[in-house]
């Protein structure tokens, strides 16, 4: 063993130790028995792998400038957050010390070790938001440097109903804040009729992924004004200026279960300042719509499709994904 002095004392450490190019510790395996003093409290970071779900590696991080960045806990421990106390795994830091975002679980899935195992360790517990109580079970909470909750990223699987300027909608993945609380953006939990100024569209990403709640295809201002939504079996229709009309319905691709059959892809419209931005799929170009301030109505009409048609092809396989449920 070696012994490495830091802003957080001097101790014992193992193995090599990580330094950035300036010659600055950048990551170390403490000793076993390691405390490391924090303004949220003491801790003691991981020293060994004991299981297969258990992470290798470093358990302590720093940024260049030497400030505390990560630890990951030998085991779960009480931290005290602006949204109350979690049981975590793992606390991230900011350059200047505040709690940048905490995890209840930190665990490695395997063929040995399932999300599912991951998932049994954790019970659902209470989080204070600018929402109100929370209660589920949590990926992870994020905080800006300031203290207050920035985004909330929901276990994979947990879906909760939360309040929106748009009605209460199921929530999977998570939601994000604006510093004043104003809700930023959830991710629908399944697809749910939200008003848009177009009309009624079916929101839903089938492709949302769940590695953090930071950005969501569910978008307001900080008014609470509806900024973005991805949709399903929705069609629009575009008029220009001189009353002509464009329809523009959902485009399709081939099926993730690779059997030669198509599936639908999340539409994305943006309502934007003085326009509608549009865009059919990630692989085409964006349809931008004019909107003018003193125009006598909206120039984009939504209307919710019937599964019928669209989809008739779905009944003929076992295997659809997503679609199933739009």
């Amino acid at each position: 063993m070696q012994t490495i002095t830091t802003r957080l004392g001097t101790f014992s450490v193992q193995d090599m130790v990580e330094r950035y190019g300036g010659g600055s510790i950048r990551a170390v395996i403490p000793a076993p028995g390691t405390v490391i003093a924090t303004p949220y409290g003491a801790f003691i970071p991981r020293s060994e792998a004991t299981d297969e779900r258990t992470k290798t590696g470093a358990s302590l991080e720093w940024y260049r400038d030497g400030a505390l960045r990560s630890i990951i806990l030998e085991k779960r421990t009480l931290v005290p957050t602006p949204a109350g106390k979690v049981l975590a795994e793992q606390i991230l830091f900011y350059p200047g010390g505040a709690i940048k975002r905490v995890f209840p679980l930190c665990g490695r899935t395997s063929a040995y070790w399932t999300q599912e195992d991951e998932a049994g360790l954790l019970a659902p517990f209470g989080v204070s938001t600018p929402l109100g109580c929370i209660t589920a079970k949590f990926l992870s909470l994020a905080f800006d440097k300031c203290g207050r909750l920035r985004s909330l990223t929901l276990f994979p699987g947990q879906i909760v109903d939360l309040p929106t300027p748009v009605g209460t909608m199921p929530t999977r993945i998570g939601a994000a804040f604006y510093p004043d609380g104003a809700l930023r953006s959830v991710e629908p939990g399944r697809p749910t009729e939200v008003p848009t100024p177009a009309g009624r569209v079916l929101a839903f990403d089938p492709d949302a992924t769940g590695i953090t709640g930071d950005v969501n295809s569910l978008q307001f201002d900080p008014a609470g004004r509806l900024t973005h939504v991805a949709t399903v079996r929705t069609r629009l229709t575009i008029q220009d200026q001189a009353g002509n009309e464009r329809e523009i319905l959902p485009a399709f691709r081939e099926s993730l279960c690779g059997n030669s059959e198509t599936e639908p892809v999340a539409m994305s419209v943006s309502f934007e300042p003085g326009r509608v931005v549009v865009r059919r799929s990630p692989k085409e170009p964006e349809i931008a719509c004019g909107v003018a301030a003193n125009s006598g109505g909206f120039p984009v009409r939504a209307a919710i499709l019937p599964p019928a048609g669209l989809f008739s092809s779905l009944g003929e396989t076992n295997c659809h994904g997503a679609p199933v449920s739009f």
